[in-house]
């Protein structure tokens, strides 16, 4: 498990074929497998692809640009919506897009009460335990993946599109038709501090 661990990477170049329906339900059984707060399982996949595909990039298009002129969500400096723009180039390669979706999740304009905002977070933990056995299980069948955050430069078109509940990320997937360079990681001397 180490070396696989080891071995992910974040891929940005995929080939055109196609990942086979098996495929995508092993990623996504991976993914059912998380640990989850109290056990709620507070996940939902959207698994985007084919004519679905192209309406989401459309939207995520619309919001990038919509971001570019001050009227999203946050305001970005310029390389963030550069980068934005990649990642619609990069979710356009990719065969297979998933959304994880907290579907009591709030709204990012909500205001939240302590209760609520510690629950979205264990919700939120959640999801990203998802997200990595889904990233390992794909690399294990031979399939990269590509964690998006990007995806709230389009925050309302596809809050709107995907409808019900609050999307935490997207993953896109297929085969690597280049995989990066192992990247930097600092030093663990760097990154704990022992406390005994």
């Amino acid at each position: 498990m180490n070396e696989l661990i080891k071995k992910r990477r974040s891929v940005r170049h995929f080939k055109k074929e196609e990942l086979s329906d098996d495929i995508v339900k092993d990623i996504l059984e991976a993914g059912r497998w998380a640990p989850s707060p109290k056990n709620r399982q507070h996940w939902h996949f959207i698994v985007v692809r084919g004519d679905a595909k192209k309406e989401m990039l459309i939207l995520m298009q619309k919001g990038v640009e919509r971001t570019e002129k001050g009227e999203g969500l946050i305001n970005v400096p310029k390389e963030w919506i550069a980068d934005a723009y990649r990642t619609i180039h990069i979710m356009q390669d990719a065969p297979v897009t998933i959304f994880l979706v907290n579907p009591e999740g709030k709204d990012l304009r909500f205001s939240w009460d302590v209760e609520e905002k510690m629950r979205e977070m264990s919700d939120i933990q959640a999801i990203g335990a998802v997200a990595q056995n889904m990233a390992l299980r794909a690399l294990e069948k031979g399939v990269g993946s590509l964690w998006i955050g990007n995806i709230f430069f389009a925050y309302e078109e596809l809050k709107s599109w995907i409808g019900d509940g609050e999307m935490v990320l997207a993953m896109s997937f297929g085969y690597p038709q280049k995989v990066p360079d192992k990247g930097y990681r600092k030093p663990l001397k760097e990154l704990v501090t022992y406390r005994d």
